[in-house]
C-alpha cells in the first residue's frame, strides 16, 4: 500500500509551459482524500518549490530539494542535509576561473551568477529571477550544487578529470550539476521516510533523468514518464505511457496508485 507519493517536478510534473494541468492536480488531489502524503522531491531550491507546494495544497507537508540536499518544512523552518565541504568548494572555484568556465553556485540564500550567458538563460527556465543573485562567487559557503558550463563531450570529460571523489554530477543538455556524492534524490527520501515513519515499499516516486535514477531504483513503485532518457526508464519498475505534457502523473495515479 503506498503511503508516500514523491513527485519529481520539471518535465514529470510540470509541463514544457511551465505549469501543471488540471488533470495533474485533480489526481493529486485524489491522493491526498485517500490518505496518501504528497511531497515533492526536485532539483529546485526552496523558493521555487514553495509556490507549486502552495499550488497543489500541501504546504503543510516536509519537501525534499536540491536533489536531496535540503528537507523542507514551509511550517517549521528547513534542515540543511548537506553541503559541498568549503574547503572543495574554494579549489573548485579557483579552477573554474583557470578555465574561464561558466558556472553557478547554489545555497540557502539562493543562485549566484557572475555573468549573463547560456549558463543563466538555462536556470532561469526552472527558477525565477528573485531566485537568482548576482555576486562575488569565490565568498560563498555552505553550498548544496554548482551548476557548471561545458562546450562538448571533450570537455566535459576533461571536466570530471579534477573533480575530487567527494563530488559527483548529473547531465542536462550542457550543463553539469555538481553535488556531495553522498546526496542524491535517495538520500533525501530517507529523511522524508524517517520523518513519516514510512518505509520505501511504501512510497512511489516518478522521474524523467539522470537525478531521478537513484530514487527509481531503490524504490517499489517507481514510474518513468515517457519522455524520459532510456538510463532512466530502466531504473523505474513501471514505464508511463504519457509524457509530461500528457498528464503523466494522472495516469500513474489513476492507472497504478488507485486503482
Amino acid at each position: 500500500m503506498v503511503k508516500l507519493l514523491a513527485l519529481d517536478l520539471d518535465k514529470t510534473l510540470i509541463r514544457d509551459n511551465n505549469t501543471i494541468s488540471d488533470t495533474d492536480k485533480k489526481a493529486i488531489q485524489k491522493c491526498i482524500d485517500r490518505g496518501i502524503i504528497v511531497s515533492i522531491i526536485s532539483g529546485r531550491n526552496d523558493a521555487s518549490i514553495k509556490p507549486i507546494a502552495q499550488e497543489l495544497k500541501i504546504i503543510k507537508n516536509k519537501h525534499i530539494g536540491v536533489n536531496g540536499a535540503l528537507l523542507l518544512d514551509f511550517i517549521n523552518g528547513h534542515e540543511e542535509l548537506v553541503t559541498i565541504d568549503n574547503d572543495i568548494y574554494d579549489y573548485l572555484v579557483e579552477k573554474f576561473s583557470e578555465d574561464d568556465r561558466d558556472f553557478m553556485p547554489l545555497n540557502r540564500e539562493g543562485y549566484f551568477y557572475k555573468n549573463e550567458g547560456h549558463l543563466l538563460d538555462d536556470v532561469r527556465t526552472w527558477i525565477d529571477d528573485e531566485g537568482l543573485i548576482k555576486g562575488d562567487l569565490a565568498s560563498l559557503k555552505d553550498c548544496y550544487r554548482i551548476s557548471v558550463h561545458f562546450e562538448d563531450k571533450e570537455d566535459l570529460e576533461y571536466l570530471k578529470s579534477y573533480l575530487p571523489k567527494s563530488i559527483y554530477g548529473t547531465v542536462d543538455r550542457n550543463v553539469y550539476d555538481i553535488r556531495p556524492t553522498k546526496v542524491n534524490k535517495f538520500t533525501g527520501l530517507e529523511a522524508l521516510m524517517k520523518h513519516y515513519d514510512i518505509n520505501k515499499n511504501e512510497v512511489a516516486t516518478i522521474g524523467d533523468q539522470a537525478s531521478d535514477i537513484e530514487l527509481l531504483e531503490n524504490t517499489k513503485y517507481s514510474f518513468a514518464v515517457q519522455n524520459a532518457d532510456e538510463f532512466t526508464k530502466k531504473a523505474a519498475n513501471y514505464v508511463l505511457k504519457k509524457t509530461n505534457n500528457e498528464n503523466a502523473v494522472a495516469e500513474m495515479i489513476n492507472e497504478y496508485l488507485l486503482k
